[in-house]
């Protein structure tokens, strides 16, 4: 499912990329988030009505893959929409997108564990024994309802930026009358059609900077291949926490709360966290490969309740998948935050929104492909 989502991504998001000239950003972003509540409604959906369960299963694969698909192409008008707005605006509100996008996978994840541990991991409807997933079912709403507030944050800002926009022209008006804009400059004033900003100028200005990006999401996605087979060191004690259903999800989070915090951080001038050399992001993004071998050192293969760990504690694993976390929100934030320093106007700046998204979902493509031979290899 992954791999179906970020190639779609990919595709779509180039596409976008060569058609931005004349479009209305908030519009793309809008569309894009009305688009993926109502697909991700319609999962949560999926997981407890009998319709979706007892529906043949190339019917229900088939009807999966439309939903993946619609929802990978509405994330990228709305990354799209959003990465160029932001650009346009400044490097801070560059990190208000990521840390939004941090929460997003946060919540999720606490509401996941949280659902598990009240309804149970999959309970069985009493009446007719249908398997119905209540975790998941939570887990999509969830994200349905940070989607919804989302939309309504966005339209309550704008109306109030056109609110100041308006009384702004108030005041001048009454400061100096005479300064009064005509009709016929209102119509000069009006934004023109953007103009096409090339692929080729975009890569001259930002290549070590969208390399950055391919790389920390390339690597990125040895994340959940390692946080669904480790398990805990623990897990024969036969406490609750250190069972399997309850603690993936947990590392989940652990890795999300990572990210987040890499990506609030670099929004903090004290805490230096932002990294605005790209000379510096590419070499600390292929850094990153050397959490493999450490992830090996954890309970991968555990064997009749014994752990097969090198290093035997789940405090060892637990920093890794947080340090990971860390090191992806800080290098991805900072390489969104410094896009819009290396381009010298508005035009494009826009594009370059849709350029870094079209090289973050290649990497995740790319990660995405490469993390299957990582499966074969640990297997």
């Amino acid at each position: 499912m992954m791999s179906v989502s970020t190639i779609a991504s990919t595709v779509y998001n180039y596409y976008l990329s060569q058609t931005q000239t004349g479009v209305r950003y908030y519009f793309r972003l809008n569309l894009g988030l009305g688009i993926t509540i109502v697909v991700f409604i319609i999962m949560a959906i999926s997981c407890i009505s009998e319709f979706f369960i007892t529906m043949a299963d190339p019917m229900f694969f088939t009807v999966l893959m439309g939903m993946v698909l619609v929802s990978a192409m509405a994330t990228c008008l709305a990354q799209n929409g959003t990465m160029a707005i932001v650009n346009v605006l400044g490097g801070i509100y560059a990190n208000a997108v990521m840390v939004g996008q941090a929460v997003a996978g946060v919540l999720p994840a606490m509401a996941l564990i949280i659902s598990i541990l009240v309804v149970g991991d999959k309970p069985l409807d009493q009446k007719d024994q249908v398997e119905k997933d209540y975790g998941t079912f939570v887990y999509y709403i969830t994200a349905s309802l940070i989607s919804i507030a989302s939309v309504l944050l966005l339209v309550t800002t704008h109306r109030l930026k056109e609110q100041a926009t308006y009384l702004s022209l108030t005041e001048l008006v009454d400061d100096d009358f005479t300064n009064c804009p005509t009709e016929h400059d209102l119509q000069e004033v009006e934004p023109a059609q953007s103009t096409h900003v090339p692929f080729g100028l975009l890569w001259e200005k930002l290549k070590l900077i969208v390399l950055s990006i391919f790389l920390i999401f390339s690597i990125t996605l040895i994340f959940p291949v390692f946080a669904s087979v480790i398990q805990s060191n623990n897990e024969v004690s036969g406490k609750w926490y250190f069972q399997k259903n309850v603690y993936i999800p947990f590392i989940y989070l652990i890795w999300n709360l990572g990210d987040l915090m890499g990506r609030v951080l670099c929004g903090i001038p004290r805490c230096k966290m932002l990294i605005s050399d790209p000379r510096r992001l590419i070499m600390y993004s292929v850094a990153r490969l050397a959490f493999i071998p450490l992830f090996l050192t954890c309970n991968l293969h555990p064997q009749a309740g014994e752990s097969s760990a090198w290093i035997k504690s789940d405090l060892w694993y637990i920093a890794l998948q947080f340090v990971f976390g860390l090191t992806n929100g800080q290098l991805c934030t900072s390489c969104f935050m410094i896009v819009r320093d290396y381009c010298d106007t508005d035009e494009e700046k826009e594009a370059a929104g849709g350029f870094t998204t079209v090289f973050l979902s290649v990497g995740l493509a790319v990660g995405a492909v490469l993390s299957y031979l990582l499966v074969w290899f640990i297997s």
